[in-house]
């Protein structure tokens, strides 16, 4: 006799087509009925989701109830966390997906204990890098629903990550719902027998519950029954972390490794990638501000007494993690729920930026006398770079020195004049005050951590220009325009692309969940060739600006009568820097077309037989044809298994000879297309109008989402301005850990200050006066790592503020082996923890510099580096 363990639970996306408002009511009164079951016995055992942002809500409008909470938790009963909120795994970067499940853990110890399981039973398919996550936070097993493979079906597995990472998996390949039936169906039979497929296993696995379903009080009494109809099944109430030590028990489970992304089991969605663009650019901009400039900040700070505000930063982390659900991420809601997502977002933002702002301010308010331009390196390797910077003057021409009183060299990028008088209602009344605000570039090298600081003065000679043309060249690319083609020339390769990008424009008769061709699509190819063309060479940095008009249909209709009858807009600059790699991508659309996709389309001499785009921790190489595109209806996939690829920050096709890739800020969907296969394209943004529609091309049957309703989304047509930015780089060979670095150094560009008092409008908090800081601002690298192929995952301090973190991780698939160096400014311990903070080990005492272990394919690691003697900060944050 199989046993059936039954686990009651709530689906509770916290928001999607209704507000996280109107939720969070429904909740109330859900959690309520949960306790009840629970204080009078109805039910021995309640899941909540696997995530804690709705526990989080309920506990600050129902801070009575804690207590009652933490009794059932403690006496497992009640089940919480893991995580935060139920992410999406396919464009939620690294490090984002650990501080969730790390807010999860915490929230959820606090309220008694966390459950250990990897619960994910709605995502839209399974990333390649979970196991190796969940290992790190302790997390032997995991449930998910959506994603495997028609060559892999089975329904319970160890999966296996590159590392060598093993969970214990359990596919729920009936959904999350399917113990629903247990409730509303008196045929137990059929149901048992449909969940034992695909398994030899004596033990499986039962939930009860569905999307903000309520208790079900009579759980108990269906069992009884359920239990007394047949003889083959033993049914009994129980938890996941139960059901997986019985599942251990059995032998000879198969075991995987990947990713999860087929449409076997339910629609996987990959058009989610690129629906809602703009929410994606604003939550990847805010990601990037938190890891890769405010965190290691605060690491400077803690040398000269700043506090770190952990509140603040921990209330940004939570704004990251709602908008990181896999609804909420995806973009698939209504409109007025994706309006909230985006006033979260921009909140965040606004607090991450005046964080960056006010520690530059306060670390420059007590420098030297004659210093008074500053650029920062928030990273933990030393750095050459062009700065950017704007500057305001008395007089427009003024000169810059070093440290050493030597001339340093800049050139004018921009410059305007500004008065700033008094404002009268009358202005004939008001008295000029006439300063200059001037954008310039300045080269830079800066160490680990630290700064360089310039002295600027007036002067009377002219300051450097940059010449018009519209040929620009960086010493690595030249770029040339002309006879209304753009030619890009290799340098080192002496090769040159005649319109190596064009954009193309097509519709979209899919939905907020996928991109679906209409019956008769109409693709444009949109080049630049009648575009006016301005360009400026610079020794530091140059540019070419690309505006003009495209003609393109305004609808599906008109894109079916084949009438380009609405004008678009657009610029693009190209930007090229001293010795930079990387071409700089900027693109501007006046959106006015409804229903329709715009992708930026390079064209490489690649003939590609797979695509390559980072992971959370790693790169996925995938075909660029699915296997099953030309089977999937008749072995039973919900819908076409389409190449459109998801990327984190990278794309990338190469060969033996050459890669090209492009380096996404927002940009989160891409595909090979084109003959051979030679062509890189990525998409922009696309607009639709509906949350779901049925009977889509790539999607037949019932609309996603809600299957009865159309719910109009017009804003997710994306209307308007829309801005994308990127980077494009040609390279010999493809270095994923490069890439990443190149990827960082793009979302960071410059990290500039000025001490000066005559534009106080620099930054919303420049208008503010702020005491000088007690600390002398100096040079002090806390933490330095020289030349290495691992990728800096984040540099942060500790919660309890002894101490700083460094995680790293191997993107490759080969162990490596090099004798990378940790170096430090002080004498440190050095432990190995796991991703949640914990120590594992302790590696070093007392050392100024520690040898890194060689890492395996794939591996993550995080170092807790903890001073000999505290510092001003770190002392402070503890209390």
């Amino acid at each position: 006799m199989q046993k059936v363990h039954v686990i009651a639970h709530t689906h509770w996306d916290f928001e999607w087509y209704f507000t996280r408002q109107q939720a969070r009511v429904q909740f109330a009164y859900h959690m309520a009925e949960v306790l009840q079951a629970l204080e009078t016995n109805q039910l021995d055992a309640y899941l909540l989701d696997g995530q804690m942002a709705i526990v989080d809500d309920y506990l600050q409008t129902n801070p009575e109830r804690r207590d009652q909470m933490r009794k059932f938790v403690q006496a497992r009963r009640l089940f919480v966390g893991p995580w935060y909120t139920q992410i999406d795994e396919m464009v939620t970067s690294g490090e984002s997906i650990v501080r969730n499940l790390q807010l999860g853990h915490k929230l959820a110890a606090d309220l008694g204990g966390v459950m250990k399981v990897g619960y994910l039973p709605d995502s839209f398919g399974q990333g390649q890098d979970m196991p190796k996550i969940y290992q790190g936070f302790d997390i032997g097993s995991t449930v998910f629903w959506r994603g495997m493979p028609h060559e892999k079906n089975a329904r319970y597995f160890y999966w296996t990550a590159s590392d060598g990472s093993k969970v214990l998996a359990a596919n729920i390949k009936n959904g999350y719902y399917a113990g629903v039936e247990l409730i509303e169906n008196d045929d137990v039979a059929s149901l048992l027998h449909r969940i034992a497929t695909d398994t030899e296993a004596h033990d499986l696995v039962l939930p009860v519950g569905g999307d903000q379903r309520a208790v079900d009080f009579n759980l108990k009494d269906r069992l009884q029954i359920a239990n007394a109809q047949q003889n083959e099944f033993e049914l009994l109430e129980d938890n996941y972390p139960d059901f997986f030590n019985d599942l251990a028990k059995t032998p000879d489970l198969p075991t995987y490794q990947g990713e999860f992304v087929d449409p076997s089991a339910s629609k996987i969605h990959r058009g989610i990638y690129s629906s809602r663009a703009d929410l994606k650019e604003l939550y990847d901009r805010l990601e990037h501000l938190m890891i890769d400039v405010v965190e290691p900040l605060m690491v400077v700070a803690a040398h000269h007494g700043i506090e770190a505000q952990r509140g603040i930063v921990e209330n940004i982390w939570k704004s990251i993690a709602r908008g990181q659900a896999h609804d909420s991420s995806g973009g698939c809601n209504s409109d007025e729920t994706n309006r909230d997502i985006v006033l979260r977002g921009t909140d965040a933002l606004q607090l991450a930026e005046s964080l960056r702002d006010y520690l530059l301010r306060k670390l420059a308010s007590n420098a030297p006398d004659s210093l008074n331009v500053f650029f920062w390196n928030p990273t933990i390797q030393p750095v050459r770079q062009i700065g950017q910077i704007t500057v305001a003057t008395r007089e427009p021409h003024f000169k810059l020195k070093n440290a050493a009183g030597e001339p340093e060299a800049f050139e004018v990028l921009k410059q305007e004049q500004v008065d700033n008088a008094v404002l009268r209602g009358d202005p004939a009344q008001e008295t000029p005050d006439i300063y200059y605000r001037t954008t310039i570039a300045v080269p830079a090298v800066i160490d680990a951590l630290d700064w360089v600081g310039l002295t600027l003065e007036p002067a009377h000679q002219s300051m450097a220009l940059r010449t018009k043309s519209t040929t620009i060249s960086n010493g690595i690319y030249t770029l040339t325009f002309k006879d209304g083609k753009l030619l890009l020339t290799d340098n080192r390769t002496q090769q040159t692309f005649v319109d190596p990008l064009h954009f193309e424009d097509g519709g979209d008769a899919g939905d907020t969940y996928d991109y679906s061709p209409p019956d008769e699509d109409w693709l444009l190819d949109l080049s630049l060739a009648q575009a006016e063309v301005t360009g400026h060479q610079g020794k530091f940095v140059s540019e070419l600006i690309f505006r003009g008009e495209w003609q393109l249909p305004s609808d599906l209709p008109d894109r079916t009568a084949k009438k380009a009858t609405t004008t678009t807009p657009y610029k693009l600059v190209l930007q090229l820097t001293a010795d930079d790699p990387v071409i700089h991508f900027d693109l501007t659309v006046e959106n006015t077309v409804r229903d329709h996709r715009i992708r930026l389309v390079l064209h490489t001499p690649i003939q590609a037989q797979a695509s390559y785009a980072d992971t959370p921790f790693g790169v996925a190489a995938r075909p660029v044809i699915d296997p099953h595109l030309k089977d999937w209806r008749s072995i039973g996939y919900h819908e076409e298994p389409t190449a459109l690829r998801p990327l984190i920050h990278f794309a990338n096709t190469h060969d033996q000879t050459t890669s090209w890739t492009f380096l996404g800020l927002g940009e989160k969907e891409f595909q090979i297309v084109g003959n051979h296969f030679a062509q890189l394209a990525v998409t922009m943004f696309r607009g639709v109008g509906y949350l779901g529609r049925p009977d889509l091309n790539r999607r037949p049957g019932d609309a996603s989402g809600l299957q009865t309703r159309y719910v109009a989304t017009p804003d997710s047509q994306l209307l308007g301005t829309r801005h994308m930015r990127g980077g494009i780089c040609l390279d010999a060979t493809f270095d994923s850990a490069e890439l990443q670095r190149r990827a960082q150094a793009l979302a960071i560009g410059s990290l500039g200050y000025q001490n000066q008092t005559l534009d106080r409008f620099t930054t919303p908090l420049q208008y503010f006066p702020i005491n000088a800081n007690q600390t002398p601002l100096a040079h002090h690298s806390a933490i330095a790592l020289n030349d290495t192929k691992l990728v800096v995952s984040s540099v942060s301090a500790t919660a309890d503020g002894t101490g700083y973190l460094v995680r790293l991780y191997n993107p490759s698939e080969q162990m490596y082996q090099q004798a990378d160096t940790l170096h430090f400014a002080q004498p440190v311990s050095v432990r190995l923890l796991n991703l949640n903070n914990e120590t594992r080990q302790t590696l070093a005492t007392d050392v100024t510099s520690f040898e890194l272990p060689a890492f395996k394919p794939g591996e993550i690691r995080t170092y807790g580096i903890y001073p000999r003697q505290t510092l001003p900060l770190l002392e402070e944050a503890r209390h």
